[in-house]
């Protein structure tokens, strides 16, 4: 049976960055317990899974939805592991719901979007890019694609310490739990917070979780 969505919506791709090099059970381990999260985390018309080889995918409601998405398994894997993430926004056709077999122009441009940061990534000055989106409905937001990699971009400078401050962060806990989750003092996490800038950081990820 094909089923073709009633109106466009937005399919997520992802691949893990350098995974034959790594230590295959390890890396699979760490991965269904980042997409477990994030399935647990962000509604999904088809949850994000597993694929053929080191690929993901995910079909959501909207754009916003599929960079909460993203942010979320990016930050479940760091910093032992690097993900990149294509975008396409556009119908997707249902060739086979048992097999999950999908098709149609969201998965194309989401193929072009990841193909993009694959190629785009080896250039100078663009090493920390991760995220491309190619957004055919018409309703798309057009600075999303380039804001999106603004936050690639602060994202890949941010250590161990700082990832797990940006975490608490953006699951709304205060001061004082995110510095006893991390095991510091309340001090010291906030000075986690101005030194890497992190409030403007969540700022931007929130607001780009909720675009249509």
């Amino acid at each position: 049976m094909v089923e073709m969505t009633a109106d466009p919506v937005v399919a997520l791709l992802v691949d893990i960055v350098g995974s034959r090099s790594s230590s295959r059970r390890d890396l699979h381990s760490d991965v269904v317990r980042a997409v477990a999260a994030t399935n647990d985390a962000v509604a999904a018309l088809h949850p994000l899974r597993l694929t053929v080889g080191d690929e993901l995918q995910g079909v959501y409601p909207t754009l916003g939805a599929a960079l909460a998405a993203s942010y979320s398994l990016r930050l479940g894997l760091a910093p032992r592991w690097d993900a990149r993430f294509g975008i396409g926004g556009g119908e997707v056709t249902v060739i086979d719901e048992g097999l999950g077999i999908q098709d149609g122009p969201g998965w194309w441009l989401a193929r072009e979007a990841i193909d993009w940061v694959r190629t785009q990534a080896t250039k100078p000055g663009y090493e920390s890019v991760r995220t491309a989106v190619r957004d055919g409905r018409p309703s798309a937001p057009p600075s999303t694609d380039a804001v999106a990699r603004l936050v690639d971009v602060h994202l890949a400078r941010l250590k161990r310490g700082a990832l797990g401050t940006l975490r608490g962060l953006l699951e709304g806990l205060d001061n004082a739990a995110i510095a006893g989750r991390e095991g510091i003092s309340e001090s010291a996490n906030s000075q986690r917070v101005r030194n890497n800038d992190l409030r403007p950081l969540m700022d931007a990820m929130r607001a780009l979780s909720h675009l249509p």
